[in-house]
């Protein structure tokens, strides 16, 4: 009983890298630039396992987003915030979220990448391969990806682009 359990262990260990990674070769349904005036702030990747996308909210994404210019960690709370108010969260709701992705988000220089991975129970965000902080609830995560894919988003261009229409 006890190998069997250092087994099941190692097994469990071995394999929850290769699923957090796995987005990498998932095809990519589409692309965008995110401009302010004449300023390109960051690229947008949207990529899931049939490179299609449906607005099923179980099915698995990774958002991929390259930054073109610094940006201090404050500000991208700022303008996420901006974006949640903008859906219509409400203020309470924004400012947990907003505790939460503090605790987890490094401010970013022109070239890093982050990356959002999204499953039926849990959302992730990686840097440089490795997560950044832990999983976050499903309601949260689908907030998060609102900000791209709601078709209330600021941004219908770019959602359009990234969902590949």
């Amino acid at each position: 009983m006890k190998t069997y359990s250092i087994l099941l262990i190692l097994m469990m260990t071995v394999s929850l890298p290769v699923q957090a990674s796995s987005w990498a070769t998932w095809p990519t349904v589409g692309e965008s630039t995110l401009k302010w005036g004449w300023w390109k702030i960051y690229t947008a990747q949207l990529k899931t396992p049939t490179g299609k996308y449906s607005a099923n909210d179980t099915e698995d994404l990774a958002l991929i987003i390259r930054y073109l210019r610094d940006i201090d960690k404050q500000d991208l709370l700022d303008a996420t915030d901006d974006q949640w108010q903008h859906l219509g969260f409400t203020s309470q709701q924004r400012q947990q979220w907003l505790s939460q992705l503090a605790q987890q988000w490094p401010s970013v220089k022109q070239g890093d990448r982050l990356v959002f991975v999204i499953n039926a129970i849990e959302g992730r965000f990686y840097q440089h391969g490795k997560p950044l902080g832990k999983p976050l609830s499903k309601v949260l995560s689908n907030a998060f990806i609102s900000i791209w894919l709601s078709t209330n988003t600021e941004y219908p261009k770019l959602r359009l682009q990234l969902i590949g229409q």
